[in-house]
């Protein structure tokens, strides 16, 4: 297999294991929808600063960083956004 086959696959399961943590995260913040807010808020945000960082990281590295860094964004994003979402009470719409 090609080393652009690996990489595709690579991605391919990348996502798909975003999609379970994302749904597995969504369950455990609850039905909120103000800490759901919260919580889309830390991962857009995370998503924009990983990608803003991996654009800046890939030109010295020379190579595609983004991926890589736009998740570990998102988990940061998260982690922010749960300081502020745990304020809000769990069963509050």
């Amino acid at each position: 297999m090609s080393s652009e086959g690996v990489t595709l696959i690579s991605r391919v399961a990348l996502v798909a294991v975003l999609i379970i943590v994302t749904a597995l995260v969504r369950a455990l913040v609850g039905p909120s929808r103000r800490r759901g807010l919260f919580m889309g808020i830390g991962t857009l945000g995370g998503l924009s600063a990983g990608v803003a960082v991996a654009s800046l990281a890939s030109r010295s590295m020379t190579m595609d960083l983004s991926a890589i860094s736009a998740c570990l964004g998102i988990f940061a994003g998260w982690g922010v956004a749960w300081l502020f979402a745990r304020r809000v009470p769990r069963e509050a719409s």
